[in-house]
């Protein structure tokens, strides 16, 4: 006698679903987002109909509480939208395919206070650098590599405005 899948019970996830999980597991690590984050969008951006949370669980063996945390951080970037369906009670979820929001809140909560950190541990090491004796080559190799620094911080500070118009169009 032939096994029938429950009819309650999700399929696993397909070869296409897989490859685009890991494709955003990537990301979310790479803007310092937890793995499930990635994992959760990767599986509803190749989905081809919305899907309720106890399906995510299922489908990537992630518990209801990082699922939960998951869509709704993912609902507030503004990646992932939810819906009703007719007869169900639950709620649906469902990638959002502008990915301008994800990148304005990497760029505001992640990179923006970094480059503020990494000026401030600049101007603390310029100050260190002028505190060594006058006429040494320790000084002058430091003061070499933090101008270095500044260049490409304030190289780093110029390419944002790019980075943000690039994905607002």
């Amino acid at each position: 006698m032939p096994v029938t899948q429950k009819r309650d019970t999700p399929a696993a996830p397909s070869d296409l679903e897989l490859e685009s999980v890991d494709y955003f597991v990537s990301f979310a690590q790479m803007m310092g987002f937890p793995k499930s984050i990635g994992q959760i969008y990767g599986l509803l951006f190749m989905s081809f109909e919305p899907i309720p949370m106890d399906v995510v669980v299922a489908k990537l063996s992630i518990s209801k509480g990082s699922a939960s945390q998951g869509l709704n951080l993912l609902r507030e970037l503004g990646a992932v939208k939810t819906c009703s369906l007719a007869g169900e009670r639950r709620e649906f979820y469902e990638a959002d395919f502008d990915v301008t929001r994800i990148v304005q809140h990497f760029i505001d909560e992640k990179l923006l206070p970094r480059l503020s950190h990494a000026e401030n541990r600049l101007e603390r090491m310029q100050k260190i650098s002028r505190k060594m004796s006058k006429i040494s080559e320790e000084r002058n190799i430091a003061e070499t590599r933090l101008q270095a620094l500044q260049k490409w911080q304030k190289r780093g500070k110029k390419l944002l405005p790019f980075v943000r118009g690039f994905f607002h169009r």
